[in-house]
């Protein structure tokens, strides 16, 4: 037989380089199971996985090796991918960066799932995705005994001795988790709840009550310093790490802002990556369901401000005198170009007046709007169901760092708590729900006498009175759909007993739907030290963490919320073009750039800390000559369908080619050739 050489080699060629390419047309499916949680290890394996597999769109990057040898690995999804510079935007989410929310961290993977398995929600952005930020603490969440800790592995000396992680909690009862030491003493400030002796409740002696119990984290003093627990393994808990009115001197929050690799490494990424135009966060807080924070105290002072020498010297004013910020803007708006929008955020900012700590108005404004469109989402799927609300965004965190820092918008996810008991009518006839659903005028209607005791049982504070509140709501400074909003997030108030109303649910949810398993009894321990104790409580991870077998429809029902906020990402677009021919080879050229997306670009408050960078609009052709204005012509903030104009005066003695370019980092750009012909035509 004849054997054919140049056959068989052109057989290994195609085997060679057409099957690959084979492989790769189709996207290798993200088989995930979501019918338990999934350790860090697996986390990891996983993402490998899907990045080997599907190369074409998928790349796995380690940030950091975590001090306890974990990876913090982010996993890039897009058509991008492989590419140096980026032309298309990119959202990036990162979960469980405390380390103390492993649903979180299943949200990531669920999210990984269905951006591999659709191929239109990649096509036009890049995903970055963060499953774990903080592996060392998630680890606590598979590990016996069970407790919660979002400390990573860093050792730290606590408690300043001579010895480090030396002493941590103890499972003295052998029951596998870390619950609470009530111990009875003479000074004690906590009490049993009349009606519920589980729960404890600290006594209030404006009511005559006296504390009975001292209460401890199980275990010993194994230091024998005297105190309890305060010196166990870990340091830096990787979620408070972040500038953003980052705490200094604290026990888990780090020496310094980025003290860790795992979050000076995300820092890198993030500068290296200026196409991040959207940062989500999953875990405990949900700027979703309410709006970022306000109320926090501000650093500057706005009515007694003093301009520095150096500035007062330059712009005509006296540094020995102090201003007030409309004074100071008044002068301002005369130093400035009559078409510029200055506003106070930008001199705050230029002026050094200290850090902002609360949300911009004008970025509120579409974070309530998004607000209510994410309840409708949710009632949509089926999951309006009341819940405990989520917990308070945290000082140091990386959602209000990715806001008030980056300047782009932030959104932070939580994707369950226990369901909440069916509320009991409040006194003054109804609750901040149906407080929502009405107009202000029905407000209003309600009079004096029943707003009080609404009041008064929502826990407001005792200074705000129904008469003020009426004549708020009737200038227009207050609506019922912001006061319920406002209502939801006060501290909640005791029950009669005293009882914490979280507790309390928590509680039910233990008994009706765990069997009991959330809360340990109180059992007698004879403890080394302290004698004769009680050991109990609430089990680790009860209040965010549901059972497993809720994994799959939990996530199927609230992860697809992340593509509605990607697809609010601002886009820039050339809207239209204009040339007139001004005679003798002079041209008139307008472009008018709509910003094609619903959010801003930027926000307010990256517009007052300057990290976004402008629209850049390029006009260029050969043998053209510009008149007035410049090849790049800047346009500096445009909401959500809006459009800004630019224009130049150009002579060109020929036809010609006219090349306009619109672009930014992360808002997608665009490109149009206008033909100008000179004499009677014009242009085309």
């Amino acid at each position: 037989m004849k054997i054919n050489c140049r056959k068989i080699v052109t057989c290994f060629f195609v085997l060679v380089l057409i099957f690959p390419l084979l492989e790769n047309a189709e996207p290798k499916k993200a088989l995930i199971s979501f019918t338990a949680y999934h350790t860090p290890s697996e986390v990891s394996g996983i993402v490998k996985d899907i990045a080997a597999a599907n190369s074409s769109f998928a790349k796995m990057h380690t940030l950091a090796a975590t001090p306890g040898k974990n990876e913090m690995v982010i996993l890039e999804l897009g058509p991008e991918v492989g590419q140096t510079k980026k032309k298309l935007p990119a959202v990036l989410v990162a979960a469980n960066m405390h380390g103390n929310v492993p649903i979180s961290t299943e949200a990531a993977l669920s999210l990984i799932q269905q951006i591999v398995d659709q191929a239109d929600v990649r096509k036009d952005k890049t995903w970055y995705i963060i499953p774990i930020g903080n592996p060392d603490a998630a680890w606590n969440y598979f590990k016996k005994p069970l407790k919660t800790d979002t400390r990573n592995s860093r050792p730290y000396n606590d408690d300043k001795d001579d010895r480090i992680d030396e002493d941590g909690t103890d499972d003295l009862d052998g029951n596998g988790i870390i619950t609470t030491m009530r111990v009875k003493s003479p000074n004690g400030q906590w009490m049993p709840v009349e009606g519920e002796p589980r729960l404890m409740k600290r006594a209030d002696w404006i009511k005559g009550e006296k504390g009975v119990y001292k209460l401890y984290t199980e275990g010993i003093d194994n230091d024998e310093d005297g105190e309890y627990n305060e010196d166990g393994p870990g340091g830096v808990n990787i979620g408070i790490n972040f500038p953003h009115l980052f705490h200094f001197f604290t026990a888990t929050g780090g020496t310094w802002a980025g003290s860790e690799a795992e979050t000076y490494n995300l820092f890198k990424f993030v500068f290296q990556h200026p196409e991040i135009a959207m940062t989500i966060s999953f875990g405990d807080d949900n700027f979703c369901l309410n709006p970022p924070r306000s109320g926090r105290r501000e650093t500057g002072d706005y009515s007694k401000i003093k301009i520095p020498k150096f500035i007062a010297s330059e712009f005509g004013y006296d540094a020995d005198k102090t201003y007030t910020m409309e004074e100071i803007m008044e002068k301002a708006k005369e130093m400035v170009p009559p078409d510029f929008e200055l506003t106070e955020s930008m001199v705050a900012g230029f002026l050094g007046l200290g850090a902002a700590a609360n949300p911009q108005p004008e970025d509120l404004k579409f974070y309530t709007e998004i607000s209510d469109q994410y309840k409708e989402f949710l009632k949509k799927n089926k999951m309006e169901q009341k819940r405990l609300d989520p917990a308070e965004d945290k000082d140091g965190s990386f959602e209000l760092w990715s806001y008030y820092q980056l300047g782009v918008p932030s959104f932070a996810l939580d994707f369950w708590t226990p369901p909440k008991p069916e509320e009991k009518k409040e006194e003054g006839g109804f609750t901040p729900d149906k407080l929502e659903a009405m107009s202000n005028d029905d407000f209003i209607a309600l009079g004096e006498e029943k707003i009080d005791a609404f009041l008064k049982s929502s826990g407001a504070p005792g200074g705000i009175k129904a008469k003020m509140i009426i004549e708020m709501v009737k200038s227009g400074q207050m609506t019922t759909k912001k006061m319920a909003e406002m209502m939801r997030q006060m501290p909640k108030p005791k029950s009669s007993e005293g009882a914490d109303q979280n507790e309390k649910a928590i509680l039910q949810f233990s008994d009706k739907e765990l069997q009991g398993k959330g809360f340990v009894d109180w059992k007698t321990f004879k403890h080394p030290t302290l004698g004769e104790v009680e050991i109990g409580g609430f089990a680790p991870f009860l209040n965010n963490t549901p059972p497993a077998s809720l994994l799959d429809s939990l996530l199927k029902s609230q992860t697809p919320w992340v593509f509605e906020l990607a697809k609010k990402l601002p886009c820039m677009k050339i809207a239209k073009t204009e040339v007139k021919n001004l005679e003798s080879g002079i041209y008139r050229v307008k472009v008018w750039v709509e910003n094609t997306g619903y959010l801003p670009y930027p926000t307010a408050m990256g517009e007052r800390n300057q990290q976004i960078p402008p629209v850049v609009i390029t006009l260029k052709g050969e043998g053209i000559k510009i008149i007035d204005g410049k090849p790049r012509s800047f346009i500096s903030k445009l909401r959500g369908h809006d459009a800004g104009m630019v224009q130049w005066l150009i002579h060109t003695a020929k036809p010609v080619q006219l090349h306009i370019d619109v672009s930014t980092p992360s808002a997608w750009s665009d490109t149009k050739t206008i033909s100008i012909e000179p004499g009677p035509g014009g242009a085309k």
